[in-house]
This record gives structure tokens, C-alpha cells and sequence, in this order.
């Protein structure tokens, strides 16, 4: 079964995501992350669509060229809203450790007492309880 053929809009929409998606991670843009988006062979991206390939290429390196000033500035925020955002993150945190830390009291409990039911089970005695309790 053959694919529907691309179109150069299609192509570019798909290169335009793939270079936006870039300039937010920090990552470099690559036709190789085109080519999977759009499904599409190696070899026959390159013979189809070799002037859209040169645009992307320009685009990529002009991107890479840009100063990392003018790309900081615009993920800068102001002060009190990075402290207000630090401050809800380890509030956060601070809540998931106290639930953390109260499942394994609570499975160092469980264990004990399964570890206890079952030698009682099976008879055994356990020396290090039974030499704490000699005077």
C-alpha cells in the first residue's frame, strides 16, 4: 500500500514544530527528528524535498547562532515569581517525603510482624530477642 504523498506545506509545518520544539528544550533541530515525525524514509526525504531541506538546514544553524542571551531573557521571570515557584516546589516535596517516609515505617511495621508470624509458625526461635531478654 503506498502513503499519500507530502506536501511542502505539510513538510514545512512539520519542520517549523520540529525547530520550536528545539529552541524550548535547548536541543538542536535535525531532520532526522522531521523524517520520524512525518514517517517518512531517509532517502526519500532527501530526493523530494531537497530545497525544503536547505531552508531547515539555514533555519537550524541560524538558531544554533543565536545568542544564548537573547534566548535566556525570554525564560528569565521575574524574582518573586521563581522564589514563589521554588517555594510551592519544595512545599511539594516536603509532603511527598513525609509520605514516603511514612510507607516505610509502615512496611518496616508489616514486615516485622509478618517476619514474627511466621517463625512462630514454623517453630523458631529467634536468638538475638531471646539473649536480650536474660538479664
Amino acid at each position: 500500500m503506498t502513503r499519500p504523498t507530502l506536501t511542502d506545506d505539510e513538510v514545512q509545518l512539520a519542520m517549523n514544530l520540529v525547530l520550536r520544539e528545539a529552541r524550548e528544550t535547548g536541543r538542536r533541530a535535525t531532520i532526522t527528528a522531521v523524517e520520524r515525525r512525518l514517517d517518512v524514509k531517509h532517502a526519500t526525504f532527501y530526493r523530494n524535498f531537497p530545497h525544503l531541506i536547505t531552508w531547515f538546514q539555514e533555519q537550524a544553524d541560524a538558531q544554533r547562532n543565536t545568542p544564548q542571551q537573547e534566548q535566556d531573557t525570554k525564560r528569565k521571570k521575574a524574582p518573586e515569581d521563581a522564589i514563589a515557584e521554588l517555594r510551592r516546589e519544595n512545599a511539594q516535596l516536603r509532603r511527598t517525603l513525609g509520605i514516603y517516609a511514612e510507607a516505610l515505617r509502615q512496611l518496616t511495621l508489616d514486615y516485622a510482624e509478618v517476619r514474627s508470624q511466621a517463625q512462630q509458625t514454623a517453630h523458631v526461635t529467634d536468638l538475638v530477642a531471646h539473649r536480650s531478654r536474660r538479664p
